[in-house]
């Protein structure tokens, strides 16, 4: 069986991490699987550029439609409350070359930014396996709703855009998406039943095939490690309980919650013999908190990332909105217990009071008695990575897509 992943990058953001990782757990598995994306980090050859599978006018195509994919969310300007946006309305040839590699299933991953146009989906000649890693292929845009559930009928009306009307940008992506992979031959994987239930109600997706399938970790990477040895690495102390919040772009990121965690921490009683870390940003920010600090910018390795989550007592994600956490089944793997809040796809991932704690959504107070509570539990670092392994290590995720592949397409490997 030949497996082609279609991903932006292969390394790029917690999705692209998250595919390659299954490329490389379906090749172990004994799967013909490449990757091909805009944007390639690794040097894994079995990783393809787009750039090398488009002639000198498809590259130029390309590059026009990405050029006026950026002049449209210009020109649909969004609240201050509005996170990323794709359209993906400007076509060129890519299901041309995703053709020409011959696989017998096409597996999608983020294909935001127009990497991949509306249009294109169907002229893909495979059967289709698209993997979504947040809520953009069912919405008329963005990337997370917030609260809105206009993506159940055909958007329009957004309250994420500056000028919003019945038959704005929203309104016309949704219904083109709903158009245009009406007929498509597509099972669709959630990674957590979360998002599969937003999918299950949406316009655009909600009479496919829908799966749920969790992204895997890889236990030979992300495992408990000794914490005084880890803590030295990074110079913290070894006398103090530290807590630990990342995500990309640090405390900048507002869906990630750090305003809530910031709130949470000022209920500390003075005296508190706990630390804060925080890792992501790529500068150190002005924090104004009754405790230390420690701030270690972005992580490039996922030795790194192992090392700081078994230097934690505990790793703290509020999240407002997340489609699953690939932190916080990392941090488990790692032996350390997770905080975070109700509300979305972590809690798949974060069991109450059994591997963390999970708080009322947007209650910095519960997030204080979350954090609190699980710094005072004698918790085993190996039942927590055993515990997250069985339920998503990549021997038991790298399965579940294999059976699913072998279902569509009527064969064994």
């Amino acid at each position: 069986m030949k497996v082609l992943s279609v991903s932006a990058s292969d390394r790029i953001g917690g999705a692209a991490i998250a595919t390659h990782r299954l490329h490389k757990a379906l090749q172990r598995a004994g799967i013909e699987s490449e990757m091909l994306v805009l944007r390639k980090v690794t040097s894994d050859p079995a990783v393809y550029r787009l750039a090398s599978h488009l002639n000198r006018w498809r590259r130029v195509q390309r590059r026009l439609g990405e050029y006026r994919h950026r002049a449209a969310l210009k020109s649909n300007p969004r609240t201050n409350d509005s996170e990323y946006w794709s359209f993906n309305l400007f076509g060129y040839p890519i299901a041309d070359a995703i053709n020409r590699f011959g696989a017998d299933i096409v597996h999608l991953n983020w294909v935001g930014d127009n990497f991949l146009p509306i249009g294109e989906v169907a002229k893909i000649d495979a059967p289709l396996v698209w993997t979504l890693n947040d809520m953009w292929a069912f919405t008329g845009g963005c990337h997370y709703v917030g609260n809105c559930a206009r993506y159940r009928d055909a958007c329009g009306n957004c309250p994420q855009l500056m000028a919003p009307a019945a038959n704005d940008v929203s309104s016309r992506v949704s219904r083109l998406k709903q158009r245009n992979w009406r007929d498509a031959p597509m099972a669709v994987v959630c990674i957590s039943r979360w998002l599969a239930e937003c999918a299950h109600s949406s316009s655009a997706l909600g009479s496919k095939r829908i799966e749920v399938i969790g992204n895997l970790v890889d236990p030979s990477v992300f495992k408990p490690l000794d914490k005084t040895v880890a803590r030295k690495a990074f110079n913290l102390p070894c006398d103090k309980k530290l807590m630990l919040f990342g995500a990309i772009g640090g405390t900048s990121d507002r869906r990630k919650g750090f305003a809530y965690l910031r709130q949470a921490l000022t209920g500390l009683e003075a005296g508190n013999d706990t630390e804060l870390v925080i890792f992501g940003g790529e500068n150190p920010v002005e924090l104004e908190l009754p405790l230390a600090v420690h701030q270690v910018g972005r992580l490039q390795d996922e030795m790194s990332l192992n090392l700081l989550y078994g230097a934690s007592d505990v790793y703290v994600l509020p999240t407002l909105q997340e489609a699953f956490g690939n932190t916080l089944a990392e941090a488990l793997a790692s032996g350390t217990p997770c905080v975070t809040f109700d509300g979305s796809g972590a809690v798949d991932i974060v069991r109450h009071r059994q591997n963390g704690y999970v708080a009322k959504l947007r209650d910095s107070a519960d997030l204080l008695r979350g954090i609190e509570w699980t710094l005072a539990q004698p918790w085993s670092r190996e039942t927590l990575h055993e515990d997250i392994v069985a339920r998503f290590g990549d021997k038991q995720v790298a399965r579940q897509y294999i059976d699913l592949y072998q279902s569509l397409i009527g064969r064994s490997p």
